[in-house]
This record gives structure tokens, sequence and C-alpha cells, in this order.
């Protein structure tokens, strides 16, 4: 298969990848929202990107936060990382590596080469808060 059909197959699977992430956390929050008690569990996560121009950081960011139960909250381009809101984030790490799923797949249809490698554990958070 020819670079360009590989990056054509990418593309066109996307939104049903995209559309499958939204119905699994609409189902969570439903859920949660319709059974008596909460099973909430909120945390904040600072994820260190491998996006480098700001379409892929503002994409990323959008889907993030049009994912029910995840809000980007806020987001800084050098190193590019975004801070994120999660409603069931029973393990930072587990979350975290959704989030890295999600960057390689919007990676692989904005890049006709596919997403670069993942940046080692030791790189994936900076020290600081949100500037």
């Amino acid at each position: 298969m020819t670079s360009q059909l590989r990056w054509l197959t990418r593309l066109l699977r996307f939104p049903f990848y995209y559309a499958l992430e939204v119905v699994k956390s609409s189902t969570t929050v439903a859920l949660d929202i319709l059974t008596p008690g909460s099973r909430a569990t909120p945390a904040f996560v600072e994820v260190r990107l491998r996006c480098t121009t700001d379409l892929e950081i503002t994409m990323l960011a959008n889907m993030i936060s049009l994912t029910p139960g995840t809000v980007t909250v806020a987001t800084r381009r050098r190193p590019a990382t975004l801070w994120v809101h999660g409603m069931y984030v029973d393990d930072r790490e587990s979350f975290r590596e959704e989030l890295y799923a999600m960057e390689d797949r919007l990676l692989a249809v904005t890049r006709r080469n596919g997403a670069p490698d993942r940046l080692p554990a030791s790189r994936r958070t900076t020290s600081g808060g949100p500037a």
C-alpha cells in the first residue's frame, strides 16, 4: 500500500474512531447521572504533546473538550502542553494514555507519515502550571 493510500485510510477511519469515543464517554456520564450516587473521581492531568502546529494543538484540545466528561483547561505552545480535567480518572497514567491515543489518531491524519514516536515517560510532564 502506498503512503498516500495508508493516509487516506486513516483519514476515513478517523471520524468513526472519534464518534465511538464520544458514544463511550456519553454512556459513562449518562449512567452516572441515571444511577444513585456518583462514580466521579475528578482529576487534573498535565499532558506533554507531540503536536507542533497551532492547528494540531487546537484540534486536540477541542476533541478533548467535546468528549463528555473531559475538558481542556489550559494550553501552552512551547513546549506544547495541555492541562485536562477528567471526571472519571481512576488512574492518572491510564487517563494520560487515553489522551495520547487520541493524539496518535489525530497526528495520523494531520501528517502523511503518521504520528511520530511517543515521548519517553520522563518527558511527558513538565514542571510548573498553566502559563
